[in-house]
């Protein structure tokens, strides 16, 4: 567990860590090319290293080198997995392998995951690779994980899939049409959510040579296309590092966080435009943010359709804004790690934060003021690392469980927090 005290002052130069969207699609893109890829900054959390697990069982060879920080991809060579492939955490892993395992030669994949990887959604993507020749499906018959895909030949020039669920789902299917002979269209039967990691997936697929357009909310993506190899260094990750800008808002400091590109299409980007809304005069360079807080922070309302990983971040500033807060558009943030929108509802309130949750999202009126509590996390990175925040700033002590969960995306928070001053210790 985590020992979160107040915190007077935080100073100092960080990196933020490499982007967790966008070493899971390299390593898997890689996995797929032909011939050798070198994955430069991959983020080192659990959930890419279940990628990277999930590859080498589909036969992709892939060296790590931590003294190089880097990923050797030996990719192209599909083969039918010797055992369950067990994807920890991570739902990007499931949901594209899911996909990416019905081109093995013959046989079957069996994927699944710990219990809350084993609750999530699977139905829509398995519907959709039904209509492409692929029998996937619930070893439990419920649209859930364990799931059991048979080797298929892709057969078919239309697929139409939801948009409102998960974004994964089209990511999965975005990589596995390249291999159909004929041009596909992605049709989206309702508006995309998260459309921000699909542009990610778009960008990483356009690196390994694989043409995709988009138009009146569908994908075409041409046929009997081939992954070539690549040599990537990875960006940093906007998500991550929110827990590291808001501290800074929240506390008087001054933070200059490193590897964050102003051109970046990671979607989460957008948490600077909100905090700025909030009242928050962050600068923005090239390639970093520099934060000089504390800064009064009014409430504003928030569309949290593309966003659902800053909502923990978002309602705790909106703990310490004059005025209210209002998260919206945010039901499909329930069915992250944990039920987000009621996780931070119940925890918030224990520490003094007038919230209030609704069926899509939280209103927050500011009270600017917490007090520290011992919170539970429901294995939740995203609640750890936001409820570390909350406690920094709160009066008294913070006890918040499960710390560990940070190795998911962030693996090395908790030192990257202490190097700048934050007084947190590990139980």
């Amino acid at each position: 567990m985590l020992i979160v005290k107040k915190t007077e002052h935080l100073e100092g130069r960080v990196k933020s860590p490499p982007s967790k969207s966008y070493t899971h699609r390299a390593v898997i893109g890689a996995s797929l090319a032909e011939g050798k890829s070198i994955i430069y900054s991959p983020l080192w959390g659990k959930d890419c290293l279940s990628s990277v697990y999930g590859c080498r069982m589909l036969g992709a060879k892939i060296n790590l080198s931590l003294k190089n920080d880097l990923w050797e991809v030996f990719g192209g060579d599909l083969k039918t997995p010797e055992n369950i492939i067990n994807v920890g955490n991570s739902g990007t892993t499931l949901r594209i392998l899911t996909s990416i395992s019905s081109q093995i030669p013959k046989g079957f994949s069996i994927l699944t995951g710990d219990s809350s990887i084993r609750k999530r959604p699977m139905q829509p993507l398995l519907d959709a690779l039904k209509q492409l020749n692929i029998n996937a499906f619930s070893s439990k018959l419920d649209g859930t994980a364990p799931i059991i895909v048979e080797s298929g030949k892709l057969r078919g020039n239309l697929v139409k899939i939801r948009g409102d669920v998960s974004s994964q789902f089209i990511t999965s299917l975005l990589m596995l049409l390249p291999f159909n002979d004929e041009d596909t269209t992605l049709k989206l039967t309702t508006p995309l959510k998260s459309k921000p990691y699909v542009d990610i997936t778009l960008d990483i697929l356009k690196k390994f040579d694989i043409n995709i357009e988009y138009e009146d909310n569908s994908f075409i993506v041409y046929g009997n296309q081939k992954y070539r190899p690549i040599n990537y260094t990875v960006e940093g990750d906007y998500s991550s590092a929110s827990y590291i800008i808001a501290a800074g808002i929240l506390i008087n400091s001054k933070i200059e966080i490193l590897n964050l590109y102003a051109d970046s299409k990671q979607g989460d980007k957008r948490f600077i435009d909100l905090v700025k809304e909030m009242g928050a005069d962050i600068k923005v360079k090239k390639d970093r943010i520099i934060v000089e807080g504390e800064y009064n922070l009014n409430g504003i309302d928030i569309d949290a359709k593309d966003i659902p990983d800053l909502v923990p971040t978002l309602a705790v500033l909106g703990c310490f804004a004059e005025g209210t807060t209002r998260i919206y558009n945010a039901e499909h943030v329930r069915y992250k790690e944990s039920d987000r929108l009621k996780a931070c509802y119940t925890e918030l309130k224990k520490m003094g934060a007038d919230i209030e949750e609704k069926k899509d999202g939280l209103i927050i009126r500011g009270v600017k003021k917490l007090k520290g509590a011992k919170l539970n996390t429901y294995h939740d990175h995203r609640l750890v690392m936001a409820f570390t925040v909350a406690g920094l700033k709160a009066e008294g002590e913070t006890v918040i469980d499960d710390e560990s969960s940070v190795k998911i995306s962030f693996p090395n928070f908790v030192e990257v927090m202490k190097s700048l001053g934050a007084n947190i210790t590990v139980n």
